[in-house]
């Protein structure tokens, strides 16, 4: 005891003034509140505002935890039962003639061929006399792309992306650039053309040129493309050929 009188005389002494009138204030306080009676309410005054706070702090603890918990709530509009509403049955008649008209929209229009001719299989060959020759060049007009290309599409029509194959094979042969197989996989060995140099049109023996082009095929390798490089595309050079020649 003594030793913490020493203390607190010690810590008196550090006190500035105004820190022991403060001091000498709060005892005086206390000691007229004491005389009143009014000490002991203080004390449960301070007490219920503490449990005040803690209570309160519980509370939103609850309502947090209780706030996650909690499923959402759905809406009293998605709880309501909607109405189930039937569609008239049809008559058979009716079911008839939409079914009629749905599957003639589904069938494709069948592309169109004016003019036909067997190619001879049995010929190696099957050269043009010089009046043939004449009566083709002179309905060429000395348009024979421009020629073939209206007859694949007024007279033996293909699809678009056929009648542009053949048109575009037919030019190299026209213009001596020659045909070679490109594919990575089955392509010809570097070099290999088939007719290059050599200028092919509608006065040509075709029945010869496809004999020439089977060969390549034999010796360079087979087109894998459904004959698209070499013998549909000398076909309707042919066909174009005995088309005019009628």
């Amino acid at each position: 005891m003594a030793q913490e009188s020493q203390n607190n005389n010690n810590i008196m002494t550090n006190l500035s003034d105004y820190e022991l009138q403060r001091l000498e204030k709060i005892k005086r306080n206390e000691k007229r509140l004491a005389e009143l009676g009014l000490d002991k309410a203080k004390q449960n005054l301070k007490r219920s505002a503490t449990a005040a706070k803690m209570q309160s702090r519980k509370k939103k603890k609850r309502a947090a935890a209780a706030k996650v918990a909690s499923p959402p709530q759905r809406s009293s509009r998605r709880l309501k039962r909607q109405p189930v509403l039937f569609e008239p049955l049809m008559d058979d008649e009716i079911i008839r003639k939409i079914d009629s008209s749905s599957s003639s929209k589904k069938k494709k229009v069948a592309r169109t061929t004016k003019f036909r001719c067997e190619i001879p299989m049995d010929l190696k060959r099957s050269p043009l006399s010089e009046k043939e020759k004449d009566l083709i060049n002179k309905k060429m007009e000395e348009d024979f792309l421009g020629k073939f290309e209206d007859y694949l599409t007024e007279v033996d029509e293909l699809s678009t992306q056929n009648k542009r194959n053949v048109i575009r094979q037919i030019t190299k042969l026209h213009t001596g650039e020659g045909i070679t197989y490109e594919s990575k996989a089955y392509g010809w060995p570097e070099g290999c053309y088939f007719m290059k140099g050599k200028v092919i049109g509608p006065t040509d023996d075709i029945i010869h040129l496809m004999e020439i082009a089977q060969t390549c095929e034999d010796d360079w390798g087979q087109d894998h493309g459904n004959g698209w490089l070499l013998r549909h595309p000398l076909k309707k050079l042919y066909m174009f050929q005995q088309y005019h020649l009628r």
